[in-house]
């Protein structure tokens, strides 16, 4: 409204530049938390602030106007009489002259000249004209300006960061104020939580095996009555959150504990085979139909920032690598983390259901690490081996999800790869054994006697720091003296045998190496003749012009840019 005043609580840049937290500030948030005799959170808190700060401002402008008479166009002013202008920020005049006006547009007014301490010393102004004018609004809304499309709460809510984030350091320093999760309390209103208390509530949670929130302990604590429920609950929280034997795993707002003894150490320091050497950057070319195998392997190390543009499932699928079988875990891909609500803990646990027994057990999401764990036990259980194809779908109870393997009953024995370790080296033969007892991708499926062994040469390779290809290629020779061809998913999983990788960093050596021949099926052959020629541009990985091979297939090269 033009003329009219606008205060400065209801400006960004004060809340942003000017404002600092004062002592009534504090006082005033003491007295929110005694008032409601629970924890408060730093927004409200900072609402609460504004709000007050607002009509604060609003009663000394409505006071100041009201010291004198408040200037209107439809007012009658006489010689001598004190005169306060809400256009000129409340500034206030004397009347010292009045004369008829003359405009025939408007009927008979009066021209007011007022006197001013302030330059210019003198002034006039309508009076006497009562027509339709900003200034001839009643007092109440001369006070104040506001943006009639933006509401008192719009602007506590655009505010309230602003005063957050100078009122946390404030509340820390004061020593009468806790916090915990987001909430502040005073220290005085807290009920006593002792080392006993404490013990009690481990001794809970491991008999119920399983994590549990702060209100289901509650009521066995026997706290003083003292406080309210909300103020107990504070209490007990914020002594766990202290305690280091308890963890908080909740996804969501309120804390759920569990004990760190009970945890898989994989949660909190991610197994050396899972520590990736090579992962997808996006853009890599790869031959056309490897999308499919990629898609089918899962990998999270082939997840990419441009994956999560792509349709959401109702379901994950991969396909069981060394790495994952050993440690436990199976992958925490974009697929899987958008199946769940977003948290921002550093893991936080899911409970799977076995399909085909039903048996429950828990497993934790390392949302960070990509990878999901406590999956040892279920892999043994179900005869897991590399190569297994697993399903992971939501169920209907909430963080619950099934987990399956198709079975098979075949017991026609077969000649399998079998991995071990010769000679500080990756050992690849064919044996004679009964087929796995669930379904498995033929092509990425290894037995593996001895996972120790393999996990160690991993170790070995790490420390060596094997490049990705001298990697391929020790690889590809390993399972090329079995039968010539090599399939790019089993070099795949042979290679993670060696160093954690994805599949797209393979796949991209085969494409750009001119030694590696696709001759289709997914199969690919070795001239080395060519060791060491690199084909530079899509169209030269396609033809492939430096191939001799009458069988050499043309897959189109393309840019990778995510499952």
């Amino acid at each position: 409204m033009a003329g009219v005043r606008t205060l400065q609580t209801l400006t960004e840049s004060f809340w942003r530049d000017d404002y600092v937290v004062s002592t009534a500030d504090i006082d005033l948030v003491t007295g929110q938390i005694l008032e409601a005799a629970k924890p408060q959170r730093l927004g409200a808190l900072a609402s609460t602030i504004i709000m007050r700060r607002m009509q604060a401002e609003r009663d000394a402008a409505t006071r100041q106007a009201k010291s004198g008479d408040l200037y209107q166009p439809k007012g009658h002013y006489e010689v001598g009489q004190t005169v306060v202008f809400s256009a000129q920020d409340f500034e206030t005049g004397r009347v010292v002259g009045v004369r008829a006006g003359e405009n025939p547009k408007y009927g008979p007014f009066s021209v007011i000249r007022v006197a001013f301490d302030a330059p210019p010393a003198e002034r006039e102004f309508a009076a006497d004209l009562d027509v339709p004018h900003p200034l001839n609004a009643p007092i109440e809304e001369l006070v104040i300006s506001t943006d009639s499309s933006v509401s008192e709460a719009d602007l506590v809510r655009a505010f309230e960061h602003y005063v957050a984030v100078k009122l946390e350091p404030a509340l820390e320093e004061a020593p009468e104020f806790v916090r915990f999760n987001g909430q502040w309390f005073l220290r005085d209103l807290l009920p006593e939580i002792h080392v006993g208390h404490r013990n009690l509530a481990e001794a809970m949670i491991y008999e119920a095996g399983h994590p549990l929130p702060a209100r289901e302990m509650l009521t066995e604590l026997e706290l003083s009555v003292a406080g309210s429920r909300d103020a107990q609950l504070f209490a007990l929280n914020r002594a766990l959150g202290e305690d280091s034997r308890f963890d908080n795993v909740s996804s969501a707002e309120d804390p759920i504990w569990f004990l760190r003894a009970l945890v898989p150490e994989a949660v909190y320091q991610r197994p050396s085979v899972l520590e990736p050497a090579f992962k997808a950057q996006g853009g890599e070319y790869i031959g056309l139909t490897m999308l499919d195998m990629v898609e089918e392997i899962g990998d999270e190390l082939d997840d990419v920032d441009a994956a999560a543009v792509l349709r959401d499932g109702n379901s994950m699928r991969y396909q069981l690598s060394f790495p994952h079988l050993h440690a436990g875990s199976m992958p925490a891909s974009q697929r899987l983390l958008r199946m769940m609500p977003a948290s921002t803990q550093r893991y936080f646990p899911i409970t799977m259901v076995d399909s085909r027994t039903k048996k429950r057990f828990d497993a934790w999401v390392v949302p960070e690490e990509r990878y999901v764990c406590g999956l040892k036990e279920w892999y043994t259980s179900s005869s897991l081996t590399v190569g297994a194809e697993v399903t992971v779908a939501p169920a209907d109870e909430a963080m619950t999800f099934t987990i399956t393997v198709a079975p098979v009953r075949s017991r026609r024995r077969d000649w399998l790869r079998t991995a071990s370790v010769a000679e500080g080296d990756l050992n690849v033969q064919l044996q004679q054994q009964a087929p796995p007892a669930v379904r498995v991708d033929a092509n990425m499926l290894f037995l593996v006697p001895d996972e120790e062994a393999i996990a160690e040469l991993m170790a070995q390779a790490s420390d060596a720091q094997l490049s990705l290809s001298a990697m391929v290629r020790s690889a590809f020779f390993e399972l090329a003296k079995l039968g010539g061809t090599v399939h790019a998913k089993s070099l795949y999983s042979a290679c993670n045998m060696l160093r954690r990788t994805g599949a797209v960093p393979v796949f991209a050596e085969l494409t750009r190496r001119a030694c590696y021949d696709p001759v289709g099926d997914g199969l690919w052959v070795y001239s080395p003749d060519l060791e060491g020629a690199v084909y530079r541009d899509p169209d030269e990985m396609r033809e492939r012009p430096l191939s001799t091979r009458e069988n050499t297939v043309r897959d189109q090269a393309i840019q990778y840019l995510g499952r």
